[in-house]
């Protein structure tokens, strides 16, 4: 529900959130006898902590070692329902039980953390929100697909990932990998292995394709302490990005042409971002539970050239933001209560400014795309939410119930700082009706939502069986909600929604284990972009589809482990877009593969050497929503091996794209440009030392 209010937050307003804060720290929701008691050592930090978790996968620290990934995609393609489409550099898209997601705001469907700590305010996400992380350096990668706000709120509407820091007590260990178009990464971990920690990554990379290099730095600094009766995690983060970008190439077909693939048509691109997080998470253990309190901090600033846009206008972005995380579980005889709450403070700017007059374009686009400042504006934001979940409630002695409710109000404080409406910046009139750029008069907004899951799930020792369904939500984002286009004075948006069934199994038998899970979605008021180019929410999906997830165990030198997604993703509505295509019930969603497997062979060739081979499939897609134009899909191999060369020196060797194949990270299709791909690497070899001290 969406409502526009005065600034500030009302005194009655406060003193309800205040009295279900306090009846929630309290703990005296429910007043019952504990006849066990039962010391929980629960990390919060992670997703698996909390028992009603169905659908989720997870890659652990010796998975990710192996793996020494370069870009999130190596990483996430073992992991069922989720596909993260490589871009330039370290510049991808995300796609959680959904197709790929573009446009303004699109990234607000995903909610990534890192130790349980959101990276990025509500309302201001990230397309690239992974470079932001230390995924590259982490003790392990969780992931839930689906809806999950009613546990972490809002973005976490198909689904949530979370990257875990190294513990301290980790080993210290330096690395190098080095491999073609001068790439170099260089590793540092050191502590003292008992209250301090260190972390520090340095990357630079030339890239395949013309002027689409990048240097990285991130460092992560860990403090752990006793702090009364808290112990006491500080958590510091630091993170640089400065990139060339590379974006499509056009033609049907064209990025098969060896020579063609490497061209960059937009060479001055680039991307420069920075972050800095800083985080206290404060774990009592209790009688009967535990709990987690998590002040943090962050801040970041990011500057681009948008290169996909006539005029190629530069965008400057930045937000300063701080929360505050509460949660406990309190262990019963039959049954855990998790409560919680989440309140968070930010600051945002955004300015888009065109240094010269667009020449070259059509008249209209020289005529509405003019010189100078197009946006220029500032958001405040606050959060507040509170949650409650009951876990392991037994119904007999085998089948279990489980919920999370969650209720969350997000207010949005607009401030233009240019003259309202679609003007040039000295208030001039542009041609043909106006400007293509429109900016609204101040205003605030609020989004006040409620979200939920519930399921049973049976508690078996070797098979298990789960239902659930839940309801998930994102508002509209900050450049969907302000960042508007010809005429449009107000976007009046809806938060959209999704609410999901599904039904599955979890298996541990002595050689074989895994999931399976069967799921139907439908979201709910949808945003796009209309035949007149306004930011509408009127639109409707429907997606459903199998994830599948094995591992066999062969023998002890032998294992086989596959990720299988079969995904069906269909529009529920009719339009005609901007792009005069058109939209028909019943169209396949573009960029939605139907099929994309992941399958693994590891083999331990001896005593401190292993070799894996890797099978990655992505089936053919559509590449336009009226599903006219259609990528064929493509089917890759890579390998590993791993030897320990002493006790304390180990070597890597990786080759991606064994047998060179000419394939497309993304597809789609564009009215002006036609058929778009962003190319797939070539055939690449790395090699790698790590020496542990």
């Amino acid at each position: 529900m969406k409502s526009c209010v005065n600034k500030g937050i009302s005194m009655n307003k406060r003193l309800f959130i205040s009295s279900i804060l306090i009846a929630l720290l309290s703990g005296n929701i429910i007043a019952l006898e504990i006849e066990e008691i039962i010391v929980l050592e629960k990390r919060l930090s992670s997703l698996n902590g909390w028992s009603n978790n169905q659908s989720i996968s997870s890659i652990d620290e010796e998975e990710l070692d192996k793996l020494d990934a370069q870009h999130p995609k190596q990483i996430f393609r073992r992991s069922p329902g989720v596909w993260i489409s490589r871009g330039s550099g370290q510049e991808h898209l995300t796609a959680i039980r959904s197709p790929v997601l573009s446009g303004p705001g699109a990234c607000g469907s995903f909610l990534i953390l890192e130790d349980g700590i959101p990276v990025r305010p509500t309302g201001f996400c990230n397309v690239n929100g992974l470079f932001e992380t230390f995924f590259e350096m982490s003790s392990g990668v969780e992931t839930i697909t689906g809806p999950a706000s009613a546990r972490y709120g809002a973005n976490a509407m198909h689904g949530v990932i979370n990257v875990l820091s190294k513990s301290i007590d980790s080993a210290n260990k330096i690395s190098t990998n080095m491999g073609p178009n001068n790439y170099k990464n260089y590793k540092i971990r050191s502590g003292n292995q008992e209250d301090w920690s260190l972390d520090a990554l340095f990357v630079n990379n030339d890239g395949f394709r013309d002027e689409s290099g990048y240097d990285q730095q991130k460092l992560k600094m860990r403090s752990e302490f006793q702090f009364r009766s808290w112990k006491a995690s500080l958590n510091i983060t630091l993170t640089n990005l400065n990139q060339e970008t590379a974006g499509y190439i056009t033609g049907l077909n064209s990025y098969k042409d060896s020579n063609l693939n490497r061209r960059n048509l937009n060479p001055e691109a680039f991307r420069d971002a920075n972050s800095q997080r800083l985080s206290l998470s404060l774990t009592r253990d209790e009688e009967n539970g535990i709990s987690i309190l998590s002040p943090y901090i962050r801040k970041n600033d990011m500057q681009f050239l948008q290169h996909f846009l006539p005029g190629t206008p530069v965008e400057e972005n930045s937000h300063s933001s701080f929360g505050l995380l509460f949660k406990r579980l309190i262990k019963f005889e039959n049954y855990a209560l998790t409560t919680g709450l989440q309140i968070e403070m930010a600051e945002a700017e955004l300015i888009e400014t065109q240094a010269n007059a667009l020449t070259t374009s059509s008249a209209f686009n020289n005529a509405t795309r003019p010189q100078g400042k197009h946006y220029d504006y500032e958001v405040d934001s606050e959060v507040y939410a509170v949650f409650v979940g009951l876990e392991d409630l037994y119904v007999s002695e085998e089948l279990l119930f489980y919920s999370d409710l969650r209720a969350e109000s997000i207010k949005y404080d607009y401030n233009n700082r240019m003259n309202n409406g679609n003007t040039r910046e000295d208030g001039t009139n542009c041609g043909f009706g106006g400007c293509y750029y429109s900016r609204p008069e101040d205003r605030s907004d609020t989004y006040n939502e409620l979200s939920a899951r519930a399921g049973i799930a049976t508690d078996y020792d070797v098979l298990n069986y789960f239902f659930q369904t839940s309801l998930g939500f994102r508002p509209p984002q900050i450049n969907e909600a302000y960042r508007l286009q010809k005429k449009q004075n107000v976007s009046d948006l809806d938060s959209e929604t999704l609410t999901m069934f599904e039904i599955g199994s979890k298996y541990d038998l002595d050689m074989v284990n895994g999931s399976i899970s069967f799921y139907q979605s439908k979201k709910k008021n949808s945003i796009f972009r209309d035949s007149e180019n306004f930011i509408v929410d009127n639109g409707k999906t429907d997606h459903q589809g199998i994830e599948l997830s094995l591992n066999w165990l062969i023998n002890a030198a032998n294992t086989i482990s596959t990720n299988i997604t079969y995904g069906d993703h269909k529009y529920d509505f009719a339009t005609d877009t901007s792009m005069r295509e058109k939209i028909r019930i019943g169209n396949k969603i573009d960029t939605a593969p139907r099929l994309m497997a992941n399958i693994i062979w590891d083999l331990n060739v001896n005593e401190g050497s292993f070799l894996a081979f890797e099978l990655e499939h992505m089936s053919a897609y559509y590449t336009d929503a009226a599903n006219l134009h259609e990528y064929e899909g493509h089917t890759l191999y890579h390998a590993r091996f791993k030897r320990d060369l002493s006790d304390s020196l180990k070597t890597y060797f990786r080759v991606e794209n064994i047998f060179d194949k000419r394939y497309a990270e993304r597809a789609d299709f564009n009215a002006f440009g036609g058929d778009r791909y962003f190319p797939g690497l070539p055939r690449e070899f790395y090699i790698g030392l790590e020496y542990t001290f």
